[in-house]
């Protein structure tokens, strides 16, 4: 499975120390099954949880995490307005430990709390100030690693569902990968009130389809990475920008800084970060499958190639969707109709954006699995001080 799908053995990726990494995007698929089966086991307890809370729209509903785990929420919040109306907010634990009376208020809320590890000083730190600032608190709790202690503190502060996440889902790379397609899959499904086995049809479908793509996407990958790009830009709309950030994040963690790495969505890239391109830069266009906003995007990726020099495009476009010929690289992904859309394009992204970050990695000669060897940025954040 591994050899066929990267069509290099498990002995090239190790060798360059990104074994695991490898290991750890291509189990994705397997891993959504498996949270499709964990989903359905654990929707009485679901129920009961969402049963005891307020209606939801009575709710604020804060979306919180450090880093990839903010990200999450970044795009789950565009996602649960667009599909089902339901308002969140999307406020990193690090926004709320530095500034906590600027983004905490004491009306009745639900925080939701995405965590690979489950030990960050800021998750639980976020955990303890919300529970001073409100009274009406209720948690539900994302977090991959078994018995962690953010779990263990949320059950002791407030009315708390901890959603049971796949074994292996804790990634043990540097990088978070299957941990985050597994919290935002989990999550979408309980804060929109799916029915397990109706979404489980989808999520299975979603990841056979996602090991049918993974070879040809890994392809492309390897060929946009031969290009010696130093600058890279990541694009998106809507539920996207936030996977645009997530992109952003792990080309700068598994290079070691060694490609630049930013993101902006279509429109917002025009005014002033438009002026990062250069001879070496490749953009990397999220293509909307939303009728309306796919039109901006397609807009500013035709723009970019008809100024284009030596940069250049990619583009991760929904099948059916026409882009400009003289796009670079084009990966061309199975939609499987509307009712998931954007979490399908999300979930395709993201696996495009890791491998891609994956090859980079490992031809940039940077370690994969442990891109900062001298310590100073770590898998689990170190050097909070707590104030």
């Amino acid at each position: 499975m591994f050899e066929q799908q990267y069509g290099r053995k498990e002995e090239f990726f190790l060798e360059r120390h990104a074994l695991t990494t490898a290991k750890e995007i291509l189990q994705q698929p397997v891993l959504w099954k498996r949270l499709a089966e964990l989903l359905k086991n654990q929707q009485s307890e679901i129920n009961a949880f969402m049963e005891e809370l307020p209606p939801l729209c009575q709710l604020r509903i804060i979306l919180t995490g450090a880093g990839s785990s903010a990200f999450i929420g970044e795009s789950l919040q565009a996602m649960l307005l667009r599909t089902i109306g339901l308002r969140t907010e999307a406020v990193a634990t690090t926004d709320i430990v530095s500034a906590p009376e600027s983004h905490l208020a004491d009306v009745p809320t639900l925080l939701v709390s995405f965590s690979r590890s489950g030990e960050s000083a800021e998750s639980m730190e976020a955990l303890k100030l919300a529970t001073k600032h409100i009274k009406k608190l209720y948690n539900l709790v994302a977090v991959c690693k078994k018995s962690s202690t953010l779990e263990k503190l949320a059950k002791d502060t407030s009315a708390t569902l901890v959603l049971d996440m796949p074994e292996g889902s804790s990634d043990l790379g540097f990088a978070m990968t299957s941990s985050v397609s597994c919290m935002i899959l989990g999550t979408y499904a309980v804060l929109s009130a799916l029915n397990a086995d109706d979404f489980g049809i989808y999520i299975r479908l979603i990841a056979d389809s996602a090991e049918k793509e993974f070879k040809s996407m890994d392809e492309l990958a390897q060929k946009i990475a031969a290009f010696q790009y130093d600058r890279i830009v990541y694009l998106g709309s809507g539920g996207l920008k936030g996977l645009a950030h997530e992109g952003a994040i792990k080309s700068l963690e598994l290079t070691n800084g060694k490609v630049n790495a930013s993101y902006e969505t279509p429109m917002g890239f025009r005014h002033g970060p438009k002026a990062v391109l250069n001879n070496t830069t490749l953009t990397v266009h999220f293509i909307s499958p939303i009728q309306k906003t796919q039109l901006y995007d397609l807009d500013l990726l035709n723009e970019v190639v008809l100024q284009k020099r030596a940069n250049r495009q990619a583009a991760l476009v929904p099948i059916g969707c026409d882009t400009p010929d003289m796009v670079d690289y084009v990966f061309y992904y199975e939609l499987m109709g509307q009712k998931y859309a954007e979490l399908t394009a999300y979930l395709k992204g993201l696996l495009f954006l890791q491998l891609l970050s994956l090859e980079k990695s490992m031809l940039s000669g940077t370690p994969t699995d442990n891109p900062n060897p001298s310590g100073e940025v770590n898998r689990i954040v170190q050097g909070v001080i707590i104030h």
